[in-house]
């Protein structure tokens, strides 16, 4: 089978017997409805104690990802099952499981809907949207550079796209992505966001979604999530390469 469980070295040992699970659940090395091996063979795989082998077991419990079946082991629950906002979050909230290329992951998936939500915001979008745009733009112009309330209207403007884009659906997946945003926010800001660069871009995409041109939209948010993208990226590749987000983070003893 691919990708063997390995004993662990210097990090924590609940938190690498949490990361080889849940990488392969997700990876599907653990096939959704198997029995993963039990507390006992798990420690003497891995070298650790079996209180690590059930701390970790817990958390992936925590995020639908492993069924508890008492009398019958461990099974992996499809991952379908879980919460994907969840699973998310958690997975950002934790510095140890956070790395560039999850990073990665989660913006170009992010850029794919969200190219689906602009173009209907710009299709659907109702009076009163517009109206709404306006006032976060003066908004932003009277914040200047104070990163917390740039972040606030960046999440505002978020929300209200995807209520433009008149798609439940896409609506609620707008939603998720405003959550990750506020997480991934602090990488954005401290990057060195350009004020006056990203408030002449609100103010382009709100003359297209204004004209109901739904090409302009699509160029300006090509435009912004370029810049966004990149800045968080190489945020996150500087952390990274100082340890301090990533599997070694925070590295402790046995």
């Amino acid at each position: 089978m691919s990708q063997a469980l390995e004993p662990l070295g210097s990090v924590r040992r609940s938190d690498g017997v949490f990361e080889q699970l849940r990488s392969r659940i997700l990876s599907g090395a653990y096939p959704a409805g198997s029995r993963i091996p039990n507390e006992r063979e798990l420690a003497e795989v891995l070298r650790v104690n079996r209180a690590s082998v059930r701390e970790a077991v817990k958390r992936l419990e925590f995020l639908e990802l492993l069924e508890v079946r008492h009398g019958q082991g461990t099974f992996v629950k499809p991952v379908g099952d879980s919460s994907a906002l969840q699973v998310i979050e958690t997975l950002l909230r934790d510095p140890r499981t956070v790395s560039t290329e999850l990073l990665r992951q989660i913006l170009e998936f992010r850029r794919h809907v969200t190219k689906h939500v602009v173009e209907l915001a710009a299709r659907n979008r109702r009076p009163e949207h517009v109206e709404r745009a306006r006032e976060l733009l003066a908004q932003e112009e009277s914040a200047g550079g104070d990163p917390s309330r740039a972040l606030e209207i960046d999440l505002e403007m978020n929300t209200l796209i995807g209520e433009a884009s008149g798609n439940l659906m896409y609506q609620l997946l707008s939603n998720l992505f405003t959550r990750l945003v506020a997480r991934l926010g602090p990488l954005y800001y401290n990057a060195g966001r350009d004020h006056h660069r990203s408030h002449a871009t609100h103010r382009a995409l709100l003359g297209a979604l204004e004209a109901r041109d739904a090409a302009e939209a699509l160029r300006t948010l090509d435009e912004m999530l370029e810049y966004s993208e990149s800045a968080i990226l190489r945020q996150a590749a500087q952390l990274e390469r100082a340890g301090l987000i990533g599997p070694t983070s925070g590295e402790a003893v046995r």
